[in-house]
């Protein structure tokens, strides 16, 4: 091998012929920089951006088997012992399922292993000795239906309405972190819940915001329905 002085001492065409050589035994020129040809390792689309693996909604379905289903959700049924394989279904618009021969299924705010159990309960009380119920989320439904609304007021940042969108389970922290979290004037050991009952009536509960974000207890933390309001007092205001 010429050692660098020698090659330092050499005509730049000798130079030029070296290296066109040196190329022609390897593996060929590299790619341009932020550009691999298809079929090469690592390759990416032309702009430099890896190929899209669909919406951030859709690959929730496979990254988290704890979604609760949700109107215009696609999913896969399939009755193992009908042995015709699965069959697709889109939740309607009224949360359900139309699985033979039960007919129209309430899954919505269910997830699939829940649906799945309460499908095999209906068969087996109805039509089967014993089912086995296999269902499967293949697309999120990239857009939420609404299922009520919740009424935040008092020493929040940002009160006003809330929506429930369909399938979600809201929560009465997760409502104040989204109304943009209680101001420094709020009571957060008092935080009123009130909820209308069917009869006219009205209950109001009350609820220390911070105790439940302390815990991190779930089980603490309210869910919240359809016309329910919170109210978060000032601090030395006594109600």
């Amino acid at each position: 091998m010429l050692s660098v002085f020698r090659f330092a001492s050499l005509p730049v065409a000798v130079l030029m012929a070296l290296l066109v050589a040196a190329g022609a035994q390897g593996t060929g020129p590299l790619p341009r920089p932020g550009f691999l040809p298809p079929g090469y390792p690592g390759a990416v689309q032309s702009g430099g951006y890896p190929p899209a693996v669909g919406t951030a909604q859709e690959r929730m379905a496979v990254v988290d088997p704890d979604k609760k289903l949700a109107a215009g959700d696609q999913v896969t049924v399939e009755i193992v012992e009908d042995r015709d394989g699965g069959f697709p279904r889109v939740v309607t618009a009224t949360g359900e399922l139309d699985v033979p021969p039960l007919g129209r299924v309430r899954v919505s705010g269910r997830t699939a292993a829940e649906a799945a159990a309460e499908i095999k309960r209906l068969l087996e009380r109805d039509y089967y000795q014993h089912a086995t119920v296999r269902l499967a989320i293949d697309r999120v439904s990239p857009v939420g239906v609404r299922a009520g609304e919740v009424f935040l007021s008092g020493e929040v940042r940002a009160g006003g309405s809330l929506e429930i969108v369909s399938g979600e389970t809201l929560t009465l922290t997760t409502a104040i972190l989204r109304a943009g979290g209680i101001t420094e004037w709020g009571d957060q050991n008092n935080v009123q819940l009130s909820r209308q009952k069917k009869d006219g009536n009205v209950d109001k509960l009350k609820f220390s915001y911070k105790k439940i974000i302390k815990s991190g207890d779930a089980r603490r933390d309210p869910v919240l329905e359809d016309g329910d309001r919170i109210f978060v007092p000032r601090l030395g205001v006594r109600l």
